[in-house]
């Protein structure tokens, strides 16, 4: 039975498929201090479960999210949602925007 040569055998990174080495790893690394800030949203339409939102501050920025999950992170009821203004804290990610504690304004 012929020895099995491992050396072949790289290690490959599980977010893009490359081969891991010192150089590829600094490239995914994730940074020490999370950068982030606060934004201020208007709820500008509800279109059936989805809630549509505006920046106050920059109305070209806008998302979409689910209106019962939004009404129940600003501690709300589902009607009360249009028009509603709150905050929340925006963290960039490898895959988006993550937003968390949410504040009514």
């Amino acid at each position: 039975m012929p020895a099995v040569d491992a050396s072949h055998d790289n290690l490959r990174c599980g977010l893009c498929g490359q081969v891991m080495d010192a150089q590829h790893e600094q490239n995914h690394e994730e940074p020490v201090v999370s950068t982030g800030r606060s934004m201020e949203y208007v709820v500008i339409e509800l279109r059936g479960a989805t809630a549509h939102c505006q920046a106050v501050d920059e109305p070209s920025r806008m998302f979409k999210t689910g209106a019962d999950v939004l009404a129940e992170q600003l501690g709300i009821a589902l009607p009360n949602l249009l028009g509603c203004h709150y905050t929340c804290w925006e963290t960039p990610g490898e895959y988006g925007v993550f937003r968390r504690a949410f504040e009514l304004v």
